[in-house]
């Protein structure tokens, strides 16, 4: 998962106002992006340990982040986000460890839809903190996705094959999880927090925390990682996945609906799957293309906001009527 973007928010906000078309434009070279970005990381990790990876691209996300916002930075005080920072940099890095645990053995396709499933878990980690019931839609969101995981985990080629990857598969929704209550935990400390200077701690956490793991597991980094391939691939990672399209969701956003916004942003796994099957040969069979087809609706039919009768409307119809108050049916967009 390249970023935690489900359901982005509409609070208005101050910043770079563009037309709708840009928007949406802005927004699907930013789903490309990041969805190719997994692609990227199934070749690195195949020269360069996971978790060494991870660190270099933290780190070099913190020193870019920390260039273009110290104006802003510069007038905060740093030191209360340390541990709300910490908190989300815990379960971003099981996250990453869990989902690349899974791509050692899946491939880059199958890796972004189920890593995408977060979205679909989400409602359900927000019950167990506040015991706020998901909607049927999520329910039916819910049966759907694993309705689909079924028919993609039967797709593979039998024996040890399918072992491995049905490993990598339950393993990437792990990770899955993980993100899921990475994304919950910023809505709630979120608010209390100026969102770079949040995120700025917390890839600085993740920096530490890869750099640990890798030390301990994974031995010194080693002078066979500088190749030019190796190179090119880590700078797409940390500029394009990680800056470029981070600011490019953050302008996008504040100039389209949620709604719009998040459905472009779920054809993320979709081209995922199409560079994979470009550069990686990865094979289609039509029981995991009917999968990949009802993840992906799973994903939008919990991310949308369907058009209901509101219970809430038919009772200000009835207290205008008492009151002979007029009543705005304008919907809101």
């Amino acid at each position: 998962m390249e970023g935690l973007a489900c359901g982005p928010s509409d609070e208005p906000s101050e910043g770079i106002v563009v037309s709708k078309p840009t928007a949406r434009l802005m927004m699907l070279v930013n789903a490309a992006v990041w969805g190719s970005g997994y692609t990227m990381l199934k070749h690195v990790q195949e020269s360069m340990p996971t978790q060494w990876m991870m660190f270099f691209r933290m780190a070099a996300a913190v020193l870019l982040m920390g260039v273009v916002f110290f104006p802003r930075l510069r007038g905060i005080r740093l030191r209360r986000y340390v541990v709300p920072g910490l908190a989300l940099a815990l379960t971003y890095w099981l996250g990453f460890l869990f989902q690349l645990k899974g791509l050692e053995t899946t491939s880059p396709g199958r890796n972004s839809f189920f890593t995408d499933t977060y979205c679909v878990m989400v409602p359900f980690i927000v019950w167990a903190f506040t015991r706020k019931r998901p909607s049927w839609q999520h329910l039916v969101a819910a049966l759907v996705c694993a309705v689909g995981i079924g028919l993609v985990s039967l797709s593979g080629g039998g024996g040890a094959e399918l072992m491995n990857m049905s490993f990598g598969d339950s393993v990437t929704i792990v990770g899955a999880f993980f993100f899921a209550l990475n994304l919950v935990l910023v809505g709630f400390v979120g608010k209390d927090f100026d969102a770079i200077a949040l995120m700025l701690a917390e890839f600085v956490w993740c920096a530490l925390l890869f750099s640990s793991g890798a030390l301990f597991t994974e031995g010194g980094p080693s002078m066979s990682w500088a190749r030019w391939d190796i190179v090119l691939c880590l700078a797409y990672l940390v500029i394009g996945s990680t800056v470029i399209a981070q600011v490019f969701q953050t302008i996008a956003i504040q100039n389209l609906p949620t709604s719009e916004a998040s459905v472009i942003l779920s054809t993320e796994c979709i081209f995922a799957m199409l560079v994979s099957v470009i550069f990686t040969g990865e094979t289609l069979t039509v029981p995991s293309l009917c999968g990949f087809a009802l993840i992906f609706g799973a994903i939008l039919l919990s991310e949308i906001q369907l058009p209901a009768k509101s219970h809430e409307s038919s009772k200000s119809h009835e207290r205008a009527h008492a009151g002979n108050e007029p009543v705005d049916d304008r919907k809101a967009d």
